[in-house]
């Protein structure tokens, strides 16, 4: 596909046992607004609703958008339509996948959009596709929405709806699509609108809307039907939202119906993709970056940091974005994933005709060894900590490729220049020559030296972006960045420019987003 630390013994301890989530992710806040002080982590992104406008086009007035309860005009990420959870987009902790039948408990009805998904298939007149529903404690999806009736006028829908989502392939000869009620009271008003991967869900941005019908402006009394061969057609192989609604907030303007489609052919349900789920999402980001399985504490702070936002999906986009890029930020990243590459760069410098000094099969092992039952907030992890970097760091000069290059008759200068030469020279000249009096009169070991420039505060703020950049090859793509299908470091070079450009500023440059939008990434999930 394209800064600062402090070491361990002098860093804050952010989330020790006396601090709430909340005070953590306010501490940590502070650190790296202080470092880049005209952005922060988490960007406050107020809700929105969307209002109906009117606009014009060449010929006649075009309609407004439908308006639609506490939902935005702002692309979102692509939540599936393939369950029918009560207010889905409202209450994403409740976003209910297959591998979570054990944790969240069902929900039924088919409030909020995306609703119900139509199954794909061929519905002709002889066997249409027939579903039923009762909108009595259905949520107001949608309070309004233009028809075409001698001139675009608005209908009101302010009753409970219910929400259908399909894709039309073909049409057949008579193509109808039909709700029929059931009680004596409940008068429905039934309308499609045009929406969109990744639009909102109805799209609501001046679309029109197709063919919005009461009972008795056609058919018989109690039944709203839509033929597409007497009023304009709908629209193949985009995404289409069926509402089944009223015009009435009262007594009258709920109740059960039936919904009967014929003489058409709907494209198959996409399957969702579970990375798309809020709480799978964190999971999966401990399990790439921190090398652990979460704590509840930790997955319930982020998730709320997402489920938060409630509908409003720009938000939801923005928390998903810098949950994601404060896992890299996290004082647990740094101290285990990041401190190994800056490790292999001390030792080894840049792999030949590479950008980088460390390989994704080196790095995974050695990370996880640093981080082997370290959370950040448990009693004694700084301890467990200390403990797996001091066998780390003995282990390592003790690896046939360190030998090789540091042999043993090397003598104290030697070793100590030429660790501090790989990594960039960040040591000042009083802090080398001590670690060169330290080695040669034996209070300091080669394993103690090593880690004392790989911990050097100089040579991580140095390194920054750059372990930023191929961390983002690491976790989410899980490979090497000249691995297949780049086969070079161009996209690696890219995202560094960018990076660098915006002052490591990861949400202007977009490269978070990129990462976790990208194809690769969602394939390791679902389709």
């Amino acid at each position: 596909m394209k800064t600062e630390t402090t070491n361990s013994r002098r860093l804050d301890v952010v989330g020790n046992d006396r601090k709430s989530d909340q005070e953590i992710f306010n501490s940590v806040l502070k650190r790296w607004q202080q470092r880049f002080g005209y952005w922060s982590i988490f960007a406050a992104v107020p809700a929105m609703v969307i209002s109906q406008v009117q606009s014009a086009r060449t010929g006649e007035a075009k309609p407004e958008a439908a308006s639609v309860a506490g939902r935005t005009l702002r692309p979102t990420e692509r939540l599936k339509t393939s369950y029918s959870n009560r207010a889905l987009l409202k209450r994403q902790s409740q976003f209910r996948l297959p591998h979570q039948k054990d944790e969240l408990a069902p929900l039924v009805g088919l409030d909020d959009c995306p609703g119900r998904a139509i199954p794909g298939g061929n519905y002709p007149a002889a066997s249409p596709y027939l579903g039923s529903g009762d909108t009595t404690g259905a949520n107001d999806t949608v309070s309004s929405f233009y028809m075409y009736s001698w001139g675009y006028q608005t209908r009101s829908a302010v009753g409970p709806d219910h929400v259908y989502s399909f894709i039309l392939t073909d049409l057949g000869p008579n193509p109808q699509i039909q709700v029929s009620r059931t009680s004596g009271t409940y008068e429905p008003v039934i309308y499609v609108l045009e929406g969109g991967f990744p639009e909102a869900c109805p799209a609501g941005t001046g679309k029109d809307v197709y063919n919005g019908l009461k009972p008795g402006e056609t058919g018989p009394s109690g039944t709203a039907t839509i033929k597409t061969q007497f009023e304009r057609f709908l629209p193949l192989n985009v995404p289409l939202y069926l509402i089944v609604d009223s015009d009435r907030n009262d007594a009258s303007g709920f109740g059960p119906y039936t919904l009967r489609m014929q003489d058409v052919t709907i494209a198959p349900t996409v399957s969702p993709n579970q990375i798309d789920e809020t709480q799978f999402f964190v999971r999966q980001h401990y399990r790439d970056f921190l090398n652990r399985e979460a704590d509840p504490e930790g997955l319930a702070f982020w998730m709320n940091e997402i489920t938060s936002c409630g509908g409003n999906e720009q938000c939801i986009e923005v928390k998903r974005i810098n949950d994601s890029g404060s896992f890299f930020l996290s004082i647990e990243f740094q101290e285990t994933g990041y401190l190994a590459y800056r490790t292999y760069l001390a030792a080894f410098g840049k792999l030949p005709n590479s950008p980088v000094p460390v390989t994704f099969s080196e790095f995974i092992p050695d990370t996880q060894a640093i981080a082997r039952d370290v959370m950040v907030r448990q009693t004694g992890w700084e301890q467990v900590l200390e403990n797996n970097k001091r066998a780390f760091f003995l282990a390592f000069v003790q690896r046939p490729r360190f030998t090789s290059v540091f042999t043993p008759a090397m003598s104290a200068r030697e070793f100590v220049d030429k660790l501090n030469a790989n990594a960039g020279n960040p040591m000042p000249e009083p802090e080398r020559d001590q670690l060169i009096s330290d080695l040669s009169g034996g209070r300091r070991s080669r394993a103690e030296v090593l880690r004392a420039i790989a911990e050097n505060p100089k040579l991580a703020q140095a390194e920054f972006n750059r372990a930023f950049v191929l961390m983002q090859y690491f976790g989410y793509l899980r490979r090497n960045p000249n691995d297949a299908p780049d086969g070079n470091f161009v996209g690696y070079d890219f995202w560094l420019d960018k990076l660098n450009s915006f002052n490591g500023d990861f949400n202007r440059a977009e490269m978070v987003k990129a990462f976790l939008s990208s194809a690769e990434y969602r394939r390791r999930f679902g389709p």
